[in-house]
């Protein structure tokens, strides 16, 4: 482990109820629970951040609430990847939610429940190569959102196309903690680097789908 990293990236084993074209870890629910649950709580007080990701929906983990709890419980940050209400918990520090046409009416829904628990927001998008066009900045004042994360696209899972370009937006003054967080390829050189671990417990350079 890199004890000089403040953060903590996790992917968590999840199942999810959404089937988008482009998903990059469609085997969801793969993973050891056990052997992840018990690293990251070895681990977890030598950081400042809990990232939750998963290769699902990530608040359907069955150790998602127990490892929210636990980085609470030693005052850390927790913030998480998401793009349903399920994953939405009262005390996170951000929630990052995936806005695409697969994912709109639950996404929304997520963002409206975020808000209301006054947690910052993040709209995770994927550009397709055809999105220059998209003002960032005019993207979170639609959503009432604190960030916004175009992320180019990448070649994993069900993607068989690499285009676009990654682009960032953070509203001036906002407190979202290690917003954004390099833990996948396309937002290497964006953000603090992060300890990564994977859907099986173990310590890997990026989170996703293996190449």
């Amino acid at each position: 482990m890199n004890n000089r990293a403040k953060v903590l990236a996790v992917q968590l084993p999840a199942p999810c109820p959404l089937a988008c074209d482009f998903c990059r870890t469609p085997r969801h629910a793969e993973g050891n629970v056990d052997a992840v649950f018990e690293r990251v709580v070895a681990e977890l007080p030598r950081y400042e951040e809990l990232y939750l990701t998963s290769n699902g929906e990530t608040g359907l983990s069955t150790i998602f609430k127990k490892l929210v709890d636990a980085a609470k419980s030693l005052g850390i940050r927790v913030s998480v990847l998401c793009a349903t209400e399920r994953s939405v918990v009262p005390g996170l520090s951000r929630v990052e939610v995936s806005l695409n046409e697969y994912t709109r009416p639950l996404a929304l829904r997520a963002i409206e429940k975020a808000r209301s628990l006054d947690i910052p927001v993040v709209v995770s998008m994927v550009d397709d190569g055809k999105s220059d066009a998209i003002d960032l900045e005019s993207v979170a004042k639609a959503n009432g959102a604190d960030g916004v994360m175009m992320r180019a696209l990448r070649m994993e899972g069900r993607s068989g196309n690499e285009r676009g370009s990654t682009r960032i937006y953070r509203k001036p003054g906002s407190e979202m903690g290690f917003f954004p967080v390099p833990a996948y390829a396309e937002l290497v050189g964006h953000g603090e680097t992060p300890v990564c671990v994977d859907h099986f417990g173990c310590v890997v350079s990026l989170l996703g789908s293996p190449a």
